[in-house]
């Protein structure tokens, strides 16, 4: 909690129980939508509505806080900001995310060659079957 405090503070963010409450949902699931955050946040604060939920979510998008993923064809989800480089791999089956580190510098590099294109940040999403539901499918 000390460090979602920090995260707050560094931004002159104020940290109210529902940003808090947020944040903690993101950190502790690693990527999460909206709706969920909403609905396991709303056992601990059943007067929060969804609109609050989405305004903080994108107050903190917009400082920088947490990052939205566009994942394509389902709800986008959202994590920490503040974490080592990472790539996705989503699971067309359950959905899962899950963080891979892959070192992207050969990309930015043939891409300076052959377009003359600095790159600035990099997110790479592969879609497929995670592990979980390939084994499921063969059991």
């Amino acid at each position: 909690m000390d460090e979602i405090k920090e995260m707050l503070r560094a931004t002159n963010l104020k940290a109210t129980p529902q940003r808090l409450a947020i944040l903690e949902e993101i950190k502790k699931a690693g990527h999460i939508d909206l709706e969920t955050i909403y609905k396991n946040i709303s056992e601990h604060f059943p007067s929060m509505s969804l609109a609050t939920v989405y305004k903080n979510i994108h107050t903190l998008k917009r400082y920088g806080l947490i990052k939205e993923l566009a994942i394509s064809g389902a709800k986008s989800k959202y994590e920490i900001a503040f974490q080592k480089p990472h790539h996705h791999l989503i699971c067309k089956v359950c959905g899962d995310v899950i963080d891979i580190e892959l070192d992207t510098s050969f990309l930015e590099k043939q891409l300076k060659e052959i377009r003359d294109f600095e790159i600035s940040s990099c997110d790479i999403y592969c879609y497929g079957i995670c592990s979980k539901c390939k084994n499921k499918s063969q059991g």
